[in-house]
């Protein structure tokens, strides 16, 4: 069977491909530059058309349940949306996984995104720095506490697409993954 994880968001979406509990393939998508509602319709398209590439079994999504504001629930609920409505016309079974499976799957169940991205690495022996993304630093710091080139920040959305795929892999070797 072939999974498909989509870490869906309205700046990034990490996605993720696996068969018999083995990654295929993995990426990140950047919609950071589309403004809403517009990034919805990319989103959609953009997921639509990965779908009809990659032929996947069914895809496994994060069940939102977090929201630290309005915009927050509009921007996740939204992604969510339009990947599962890009699955769903094209007739692609979806499943979900909780935060707290993901978590518990990937690590221990307290595991933050730096943890999963940690143990998807040495699971499946996968470079760190494709898996979650480093932003780099542009200029350097007039203070001198970074120099441009410094990584700043990571974006763990690959690697959390990787998770959401053997996350449900472990579910369903469980017998509880509903496809």
């Amino acid at each position: 069977m072939k999974t498909m994880g989509i870490d869906h968001g309205t700046n990034y979406a990490g996605w993720a491909t696996m068969s018999n509990g083995k990654p295929i393939d993995f990426g990140l998508r950047d919609y950071s530059e589309i403004k809403m509602p517009f990034v919805l319709d990319a989103i959609y398209q953009d997921t639509y058309n990965m779908l009809r590439k990659e032929q996947p079994d069914v895809v496994v999504l994060e069940r939102p349940v977090h929201f630290k504001n309005a915009n927050s629930v509009i921007a996740l609920v939204g992604a969510y949306s339009m990947v599962t409505l890009a699955a769903l016309h094209q007739g692609i079974k979806i499943a979900e996984v909780r935060p707290t499976e993901l978590k518990r799957e990937t690590g221990k169940g307290n595991a933050d995104k730096e943890t999963v991205a940690i143990e998807m690495q040495m699971l499946f022996d996968l470079d760190y720095d494709e898996i979650a993304v480093p932003v780099l630093y542009q200029r350097d710091d007039p203070k001198g506490k970074f120099k441009k080139g410094d990584i700043r920040d990571r974006l763990f959305d690959p690697s959390d697409a990787i998770a959401l795929c053997w996350a449900f892999h472990q579910k369903l070797k469980k017998g509880k993954g509903a496809a």
